[in-house]
């Protein structure tokens, strides 16, 4: 044998070393702890609502400084109506850029996450916001100064198409079963948050001279929605995914084109969808959009009544949209949605009846019944009827196109809408009524012939599921899956 072979066989003949010892408990790695589900649960609720809170603080404050202040600094050289529409025309032009904005990001959000996506949102909005409040004016820049806030305005657009949206998808995924109406409604308590804050920072602008409020008043409060977009930053860092998205990602259920597969897949359910939500965009931007210019050029108030009254309906609108949210886990949610159309459908006449008392008290009344208790009754509960009406791979593109469609047509054309209707009806207000009086029934009806989709409701009346030729996307928050 050979100094190499008998190498070679003492090496496969070597004993085994020695295991070595266990290292104790105290020197193992610990794995890292899951998530409990209810505190899931609440940060991705906290996500959700924080969101909601900056868009609206961007879209009241835009929304109130477009009647306020818009038309004399950056449209001055026009008539005060065309001035009026200018500076309206630049709001809508917010919902035109919102559906392009919101069905990107929602295809990111169907294809990659909800969470990285609302943090994209947040990014844009508050990006959008702040320069804002850096424009310089007309007589500085000249046409610069229209053409700036227009391209800020997009900006800002493009973020919101897919916040509240997402956040509506995060919150109702998140949320067990018998909770999803209240938990879906948060946002929406969110959104009215952030106008308690825009509106506070409003009135308290307009409290200064004309000449200071217009100058460089009117610029704090944009300037400040830096503090809202950083909070929000943070906590939206800290929130998880949902289990829903993360299930049908790692099952390779997701689709290439999520927008195209939902209209294809439920053409009539989408379309009555869009309907069903045409009465709180037409009205809620007719009132926080048009009301203050009509209280301020047709009936000679201040422009802080307008505003006050928007602020009290949105206080009082935190605590009546969780409860017509849990209202709806109860009796369903078409029962709360119709009831809140057609209310809005009666009320339409009176509520300028009220407000052509130009009693700031019968003002405010008006304005919180309307938003308080009507058009939140939409609206608390729009977002989880939405969500629970389309399965987890598509529910982001096909939520945010059915609001974005709806924002387009109904939200953002309501302000120059009314200032049209008001100018046709001799600066009476009867014709613009009539217009929200159409939309609450037109809402109410496109509600009826849609499914019930609330779980407890949905199980006890199985054929209603199907009337619509579409089957609830979420099934049950126990097992996190969807049915189609």
């Amino acid at each position: 044998m050979s100094p190499k072979t008998s190498a070679s066989a003492h090496k496969e003949t070597a004993p085994p070393k020695p295991p070595k010892s266990p290292k104790s408990s105290s020197e193992q790695p610990t794995p890292p702890k899951a998530m409990s589900a209810r505190t899931r649960q609440r940060r991705t609720a906290a996500a959700s609502v924080v969101g909601s809170i900056l868009e609206w603080y961007d879209f009241f404050l835009f929304g109130a400084s477009a009647a306020l202040v818009f038309n004399k600094v950056f449209f001055p050289d026009v008539s005060p109506l065309a001035a009026t529409l200018a500076s309206f025309a630049t709001f809508g032009l917010g919902f035109a850029v919102r559906p392009i904005g919101g069905l990107v990001l929602a295809h990111l959000g169907d294809r990659i996450g909800r969470r990285p996506v609302l943090i994209l949102t947040v990014i844009l909005m508050g990006a959008g916001t702040l320069a804002i409040g850096f424009l310089p004016t007309y007589h500085q820049i000249g046409i610069w100064a229209p053409v700036l806030l227009v391209v800020c305005r997009m900006l800002q657009g493009f973020g919101v198409g897919a916040e509240l949206g997402g956040a509506y998808v995060m919150s109702t995924e998140a949320a067990q079963a018998e909770k999803r109406g209240l938990y879906g409604s948060l946002p929406g308590a969110g959104e009215f948050i952030g106008v308690v804050i825009a509106s506070g920072a409003v009135a308290a602008v307009s409290t200064l001279p004309e000449d200071d409020f217009l100058g460089w008043g009117w610029r704090i409060p944009f300037l400040a929605s830096a503090v809202v977009v950083i909070i929000a930053l943070l906590i939206r860092n800290a929130a998880p995914e949902t289990e829903q998205f993360e299930a049908t990602r790692d099952s390779g259920k997701r689709e290439k084109l999520p927008v195209l597969a939902a209209i294809k897949e439920r053409p009539k359910a989408i379309a009555l969808l869009i309907g069903s939500g045409c009465a709180t965009a037409i009205a809620s931007y007719a009132i926080q959009g048009y009301l203050p210019s009509y209280l301020t050029n047709q009936l000679g108030l201040s422009s802080g009544t307008s505003v006050l009254g928007i602020t009290i309906a949105s206080a009082v609108s935190i605590l009546t949209i969780p409860l017509a949210g849990a209202l709806s886990d109860r009796i369903g949610r078409k029962p709360v949605m119709i009831g809140g159309a057609v209310a809005i459908m009666l009320f339409a006449y009176p509520f300028f009846w009220l407000v052509d008392t130009r009693e700031p008290w019968l003002i405010y009344l008006a304005i919180t019944i309307a938003f308080a208790l009507m058009l939140n009754s939409i609206f608390a509960v729009a977002g989880t009827f939405y969500a629970e009406s389309l399965p987890t791979e598509v529910r982001y593109s096909g939520l945010v196109f059915v609001r974005e469609i709806n924002g387009v047509v109904f939200a953002g054309t309501s302000p120059f809408v009314a200032t049209l209707l008001v100018d046709a009806g001799g600066d009476r207000p009867w014709y613009l009524a009539g217009y929200m009086a159409a939309a609450g029934l037109a809402s109410a009806v496109c509600t009826w012939l849609l499914p019930e989709t609330a779980p407890a409701r949905a199980e006890q009346n199985p054929a209603e599921s199907v009337q619509a030729g579409d089957r609830p996307g979420i099934s049950d928050a126990r097992d996190g899956g969807t049915r189609r």
